[in-house]
């Protein structure tokens, strides 16, 4: 049924709950877990050259970069005695974009992502990750609260 699950993962309670859902699952199913962190893109520096803002921004996007890969092998080491086959992926980008361009390219059979609650009208108004990997995913998403 399930045997490539990706997680996608922020940090939050939320993205926690996700994982701990996603590793019963695929203990269950011996299924293996992509785990996920996309950096948000910065707005782009309007001037080109390399200067003390361009400079300044290329170190926050590689310590995003490196905070995401730190975060994902913490979460890969407090589940690695379950027996399950892990691997993590970092990338800078639109988040969304992101999960369901790595879902549709690789083949995954289901995502696993946490919801940031959202009412129904604000979520509907400011549109959410969760929702919008729900909408445009190529495969099956749980979405979890």
């Amino acid at each position: 049924m399930y045997k490539k699950i990706l997680v996608p993962l922020d940090g939050s309670d939320r993205s926690n709950k996700a994982l701990a859902h996603t590793v019963e699952l695929a203990s269950k199913l011996n299924a293996k877990i992509t785990l996920m962190h996309v950096v948000p893109s910065l707005p782009p520096y309007v001037n080109t050259a390399v200067d003390r803002l361009g400079q300044a921004q290329q170190s926050i996007i590689e310590e995003l970069m490196r905070n995401g890969k730190e975060m994902l092998q913490q979460y890969a080491s407090s589940i690695s005695d379950k027996g399950i086959e892990v691997d993590s992926f970092t990338v800078m980008g639109q988040p969304a974009d992101e999960i369901i361009e790595k879902a549709k390219r690789e083949d995954y059979d289901l995502i696993v992502i946490g919801s940031r609650g959202l009412g129904e009208i604000k979520g509907y108004l400011m549109g959410s990750v969760s929702n919008r990997v729900s909408r445009h995913a190529p495969c099956p998403v749980l979405i979890i609260r």
